[in-house]
C-alpha cells in the first residue's frame, strides 16, 4: 500500500480506515510543510515580543488571564497535558487509537495551530512504528474537545513515565490488531523512553514540547471523530450484510415481492429507499420459492406427519402382537399411509435425482397464482381424499386400539391440515411490516449515513483547537517567501507585532457537537434497522407466521429448542440499544468552574453508537442465521440464484444447518468473523 501524504485538508475516511486498521503508512505532504513553519513562525515572534496569548503565555479555561512567564513555557505545556490525563475505563482499541492519532497530525497539518513541524513528525513516527498507546475509554465531555484522552496520548508523545503503551516499544509489526485490550495489557513508557525506542529499532523519540503545543495536542475532537470515522464504514457493511438478511427471510418466509416494486418507491421518492428495495429484491432474481405457488414447507410438514403415523401404528402393532390380538387393519392402514407418503412426495417439483425439478418449476411458474391454485389443488385433491377415507377406516375400526393408535389419527389430521395449507385458495397479498417496510426504515439509515460522513469527512480536515492562528499574508502571497524570510518579516515593524496579536484568534472548533449529534443520529436510524431485523427473525421462529416452517426452525420441536434463544438474545440487544440512544448530546454538565459551560457529550455519544453497532451486527448476524435455517425446510424449492451463492459461501465457511440442539453460540460468533469479511461481503453482493 503506498504511502498517505497528509495536508490538512484532503484526509478521507477511506484513509482513515486503512491506517487505523491496515497500517498503511503516513508522511508529511512536502508542499504542506510550510503552511506549519509559517504559522511556528508566528508563534515565535509573539513569544520574542512577550505578546500576551492564551495557551502560550496565559493558563487554560478559567486560568486564562493568569500571565506565564517565558521561562515556564514547556513546564506550562506538560503541565497542561499531565494534569488532564485523567481518563478512566477500559482502553480504545487499537483501530480507534490510529485513527486519532492520524486526525491529530492531519489538524496541526493546516498550519492553524502554531506548532513546530517536528512535532507532527513524532506523532506520525508513533503511528508508523505501531506503537499502541493506552488511552481510557471514558472522561471527554467533548469540549473542549477530547482533553483527557489527547492528554493520555501526550504523555506517550514527550515521553512521560506515566505514559504507558501496549506491551511495550517491541511489538513493531510483529502483532494483529488489537480489538478488546486491557489495562494489564500496557506497560509504562518508562524514563528512558528514547534509549527504550532505540533498542527497539524504532524511529520514534520522546519530544520536549515547546509553547502552544501542548495545547495543539490536547485541544480537538480527534478521538470522537476518529471513531466516527470507522462507524462510518463499520455501518455502511452492516447495513450491505441486512440487505442480504431481509433477502433470506424474504425467501425462507416465503414474503411478497411486491413491496420491492420501483413504481412503490419511484411514488415516495426518498432518497435510497428505491435503491435498497432493488438490491434486496434482486438477491431474489430466479427464486423458485416466491415464483412455485406451492409452499413446499407444508408438503415437508405433512410427510413428517404421515411418518409418524406410521411409527405410531408400528408400536401399536407392537403392543397388540404382545396381547396376541391379529392386526390386519394395522398392516393395511401402514400400507396406504407408505402409499400416501409416495404421492405427497411427487407434489414437490423434482427430478430423477430428488433435487428441484427447474424446468417443471419455471414452466410452472410462468403461470400467474390463480391461474396455478386449481392444477396444484388438483394434484393435492386426491391425497387429501385418501387421508380422509384412511381417517374413517382407522376411526371405525373395531380391532385392537390403544394410545398408538389415537396418536396416529392425530398426525393424520395434521398431514391433511397441511396439504390444505400448502395450496391455499388465494394468494397472500401484503407481508407484515418488518418486511415490507424495510426499504422505507433501511434508507433512513443511509441518509444518515450520508449525512455523517459529510460531518466526519470536514472534521478529519478541520483546525479544532484553541486559539487558532491566521498568518497574516505576505506582498505576492505564501508561496513567494520561504518561512525563514516570512519570519523576519513579520518583525520588520510594529505594526505586523500587532497584526501577529489579531491573528491569534479564540474560538471554539474544539466544541464536539457537530460529531456529536451527527453520533447520536446514526445511533438512532441503526438501532432501527436492528429492531426491525429483530422482528423478522421472531417471525421465522414462530409457526404462526413463518407459513409453513416448523416451530423454532428445528425438527422434532419440543425435544429441541432449535433457534428460539438466540431469538431471545436478539430481543436483548433490542431492548439495550433502546438505552443506549438516549441521545449524548442532549446533555451538558459544566465544566472549568462554570467557564466551559456547555459541552457536547460528543465522544460518549461516539461510544454509544459503536455499541449500538456492534449489537445491530450481532441482530443481523442472528437474521442470517436463522433464515439459511428456514431456507432447508423449503428445499426441494430453491432461493433466488445470487441468494443461493450466499447460502453455499456461508455453508463453505463453516455455517451448518442445525439437525438438533447444539451449542449455539459459535456459529454466532463465527457469523460475526464472516460479517467483518469485506472481500466476502463484496463476493456475496455481486
Amino acid at each position: 500500500m503506498t504511502e498517505l501524504l497528509i495536508d490538512g485538508y484532503t484526509l478521507s475516511i477511506e484513509d482513515i480506515v486503512q491506517v487505523a486498521r491496515e497500517r498503511r503508512r503516513v508522511r508529511i505532504h512536502p508542499k504542506a510543510a510550510a503552511q506549519v513553519q509559517r504559522c511556528r513562525a508566528l508563534v515565535d515572534v509573539l513569544l520574542d515580543n512577550d505578546v500576551k496569548v492564551y495557551g502560550l503565555t496565559t493558563g487554560f479555561g478559567k486560568l486564562r488571564d493568569v500571565v506565564i512567564a517565558r521561562q515556564d513555557s514547556v513546564r506550562l505545556q506538560e503541565n497542561l497535558l499531565r494534569s488532564h490525563a485523567a481518563g478512566v475505563g477500559v482502553p480504545f482499541a487499537e483501530d480507534t487509537v490510529r485513527a486519532a492519532i492520524l486526525l491529530r497530525a492531519n489538524t496541526l497539518m493546516r498550519g492553524n495551530s502554531g506548532v513546530r513541524l517536528e512535532l507532527i513528525q513524532t506523532v506520525l513516527d508513533l503511528l508508523n512504528d505501531d506503537i499502541y498507546p493506552y488511552i481510557p475509554q471514558q472522561g471527554s465531555v467533548g469540549a473542549s474537545g477530547d482533553l483527557a484522552p489527547l492528554s493520555h496520548l501526550g504523555l506517550v508523545l514527550m515521553g512521560d513515565p506515566h505514559g504507558k503503551v501496549f506491551g511495550g516499544l517491541n511489538a513493531k509489526g510483529e502483532r494483529e490488531m488489537v480489538t478488546h485490550p486491557r489495562e494489564d495489557d500496557f506497560v509504562p513508557l518508562g524514563e528512558t523512553a528514547a534509549q527504550d525506542a532505540a533498542a527497539a529499532g524504532l524511529t520514534f523519540r520522546p519530544i520536549v514540547l515547546q509553547a502552544k503545543e501542548g495545547l495543539g495536542i490536547n485541544n480537538g475532537t480527534q478521538f470522537m471523530t476518529g471513531l466516527g470515522a470507522l462507524l462510518v464504514h463499520d455501518t455502511h457493511q452492516t447495513l450491505r450484510w441486512t440487505e442480504l438478511a431481509c433477502a433470506l427471510s424474504l425467501e425462507a418466509n416465503r414474503g411478497i415481492r411486491g413491496a420491492f416494486d420501483p413504481r412503490i418507491h419511484q411514488a415516495r421518492p426518498q432518497s435510497h429507499q428505491e435503491d435498497c428495495a432493488r438490491r434486496i429484491i434482486s438477491y431474489c432474481a430466479g427464486s423458485q420459492i416466491l415464483d412455485f405457488y406451492l409452499n413446499s414447507a407444508r408438503v415437508n410438514r405433512a410427510l413428517n406427519h404421515l411418518q409418524r403415523a406410521s411409527e405410531h401404528l408400528s408400536h401399536a402393532a407392537s403392543n397388540a402382537a404382545v396381547e396376541g390380538i391379529q392386526l390386519d387393519s394395522v398392516a393395511r392402514a401402514q400400507a396406504a399411509i407408505h402409499t400416501l407418503q409416495d404421492r405427497v412426495k411427487a407434489l414437490l417439483p423434482t427430478d430423477a435425482a430428488g433435487e428441484s425439478d427447474a424446468k417443471h418449476i419455471r414452466a410452472f411458474s410462468a403461470l400467474a397464482p390463480e391461474d396455478q391454485i386449481p392444477k396444484l389443488q388438483q394434484q393435492t385433491r386426491r391425497a387429501r381424499q385418501e387421508l380422509g377415507a384412511l381417517l374413517q377406516t382407522l376411526t371405525s375400526a373395531t380391532f385392537f386400539r390403544d394410545r398408538s393408535v389415537e396418536l396416529a389419527e392425530s398426525s393424520l389430521v395434521q398431514a391433511r391440515s397441511e396439504l390444505t395449507k400448502a395450496v391455499p385458495d388465494a394468494p397472500i397479498v401484503q407481508d407484515d411490516y418488518s418486511t415490507r417496510c424495510f426499504p422505507q426504515v433501511l434508507a433512513c439509515a443511509y441518509r444518515a449515513l450520508d449525512h455523517v460522513r459529510e460531518v466526519i469527512t470536514v472534521e478529519a480536515n478541520a483546525a479544532t483547537d484553541n486559539p487558532l492562528l491566521f498568518p497574516p499574508e505576505p506582498p505576492g502571497g505564501f508561496d513567494a517567501m520561504a518561512p525563514q524570510a516570512y519570519r523576519a518579516w513579520l518583525c520588520e515593524t510594529p505594526q505586523r507585532i500587532k497584526d501577529c496579536r489579531k491573528a491569534v484568534i479564540g474560538g471554539g472548533n474544539f466544541h464536539g457537537e457537530p460529531v456529536a449529534v451527527a453520533m447520536d443520529y446514526l445511533t438512532l436510524c441503526v438501532a432501527e434497522v436492528g429492531n426491525i431485523s429483530e422482528r423478522r427473525i421472531a417471525h421465522l421462529v414462530d409457526d404462526n407466521h413463518s407459513r409453513g416452517l416448523p416451530p423454532f426452525l428445528v425438527q422434532g420441536s419440543g425435544l429441541n429448542s432449535g433457534w428460539m434463544i438466540p431469538q431471545y438474545t436478539a430481543a436483548s440487544l433490542v431492548s439495550e440499544n433502546k438505552v443506549l440512544c438516549h441521545p449524548a448530546s442532549a446533555d451538558s454538565v459544566p465544566t472549568c468552574g462554570n467557564t466551559e459551560d456547555h459541552v457536547s457529550m460528543g465522544t460518549i455519544a461516539a461510544r454509544q453508537c459503536k455499541q449500538v453497532l456492534t449489537n445491530v451486527r450481532e441482530i443481523v448476524g442472528i437474521e442470517l442465521l436463522s433464515a439459511t435455517q428456514g431456507l432447508i425446510f423449503r428445499q426441494p424449492l430453491l432461493p433466488g440464484l445470487p441468494l443461493q451463492g450466499v447460502v453455499n459461501q456461508l455453508r463453505a465457511k463453516g455455517i451448518e444447518p442445525l439437525e438438533e440442539d447444539r451449542v449455539l453460540y459459535p456459529d454466532m460468533r463465527r457469523m460475526q468473523q464472516l460479517m467483518r469479511d469485506p472481500e466476502l461481503l463484496q463476493a456475496l453482493a455481486e
